[in-house]
């Protein structure tokens, strides 16, 4: 196989938040798949996969952040090279709630952008556009596309799941985060 053939492949590596024990959760995963459920990649590990993957934007889309969370994004672009670091964000007053934490995210972030807008209907009602989705994209070359929000519960306690593109399987991330960026470009 050529090393282009290769490198357009799609990859895919199931990417898990599992609840902290005792969990019942991770009781059962250790009955059925014995020690072989350790090999699901932690959803923390696949986020600093994608901050050294990025060479020059990593970008992070979350429509919810806490204290907990702001710190692990600030964590994710500390830990890249990448000079464009994005969040998109629902609305990046929650950072304010967030304290000091906020402030370190603001600060390794190149660029913040808020998601919400407000629109009038045919019917004269307002209607709001905004995001549920949860991606981060290095480079348009590797992503992770899941459940996980910045928050305290998607690190440590709940039950999340996603997956880590590399390949062909991520170009359609890629553009459609290209769209979203540019919705702020204008």
């Amino acid at each position: 196989m050529t090393e282009a053939l290769i490198a357009s492949q799609a990859r895919a590596r199931f990417v898990v938040t599992l609840p902290q024990g005792p969990s019942r959760l991770g009781a059962e995963l250790l009955k059925l798949s014995g020690a072989s459920f350790t090999t699901l990649t932690n959803t923390s590990d696949a986020f600093l996969h994608l901050a050294r993957r990025a060479q020059k934007r990593l970008v992070i889309m979350t429509p919810f952040i806490d204290t907990a969370g702001a710190a692990w994004a600030a964590d994710i672009f500390e830990a890249t090279s990448a000079t464009g670091k994005i969040l998109v964000i629902r609305d990046s007053a929650e950072l304010e709630a967030c304290g000091q934490e906020g402030l370190r995210l603001r600060n390794a972030a190149q660029s913040i952008f808020d998601y919400t807008f407000q629109h009038e209907r045919s019917e004269g009602r307002p209607e709001i556009e905004t995001f549920h989705a949860k991606i981060v994209l290095a480079d348009g070359i590797a992503a992770y596309v899941g459940s996980a929000n910045f928050l305290y519960r998607s690190r440590e306690a709940n039950l999340e799941c996603g997956f880590l593109l590399e390949g062909d399987a991520v170009s359609a991330v890629a553009v459609l985060i290209e769209a979203v960026l540019n919705i702020f470009a204008t």
